[in-house]
């Protein structure tokens, strides 16, 4: 024989409190709703961001791995005469905007000359909104530099080498600005301080 006890403190939600909790609910996942598009951008433009600073970050670290050998010479000191480094420019670029290296890359104690599939020279230069760079370079100007990014993802507002010295010590200063083509307002401005090893 079943017996049913029934439990006067036992009770339901009433139908307001149903109501109030539907209501602040929708609340909740309309404000949700409304902040996700904000949210989705701020993670795209820092990724964006994040891209932006490896890119250029892996230009200035190629280009400081060669100034770090400017003026290596297999078996002698240096390749000496003030050339293992110049600073010029294009005739269209701001001054110290092109940055000519030379050394030993082969190891075989000579500096190959220009013309040659292994000449030593190495330019680098800032051109029309592009970071550029053709080995074998004896000056700024002329055509066939490589473009180390894209212009079609990435502008180059801005690249300057300055050069400081105390006493033997040298040092160089690299500056790198640009923005995505697609979204100017996502910008990035870095520097990074050489120390060369050889005498130049």
């Amino acid at each position: 024989m079943l017996i049913s006890v029934k439990n006067s403190q036992q009770q339901g939600f009433s139908l307001l409190e149903m109501l109030i909790a539907m209501l602040l609910s929708s609340l909740m996942m309309v404000s949700v709703a409304a902040m996700y598009p904000t949210l989705q951008h701020q993670s795209q433009s820092l990724y964006r961001l994040y891209r932006l600073e490896q890119s250029m970050r892996q230009v200035l670290r190629a280009i400081g791995k060669d100034m770090q050998r400017a003026g290596f010479c297999y078996a002698q000191t240096a390749v000496g005469g003030g050339k293992s480094i110049r600073l010029s420019a294009h005739p269209q670029s701001p001054p110290n905007s092109c940055l000519l290296i030379e050394y030993d890359l082969n190891h075989n104690g000579t500096i190959e000359p220009p013309g040659t599939d292994s000449a030593e020279q190495f330019g680098y230069r800032w051109l029309a909104g592009s970071i550029e760079q053709y080995r074998g370079a004896t000056g700024c100007s002329g055509t066939g530099w490589d473009k180390l990014l894209d212009p079609a993802e990435i502008v180059v507002t801005e690249f300057q080498v300055i050069r400081t010295d105390r006493g033997n010590q040298h040092y160089f200063t690299l500056t790198l600005a640009g923005y995505w083509h697609k979204w100017p307002e996502l910008q990035r401005r870095m520097s990074t301080r050489i120390k060369v090893k050889n005498q130049i």
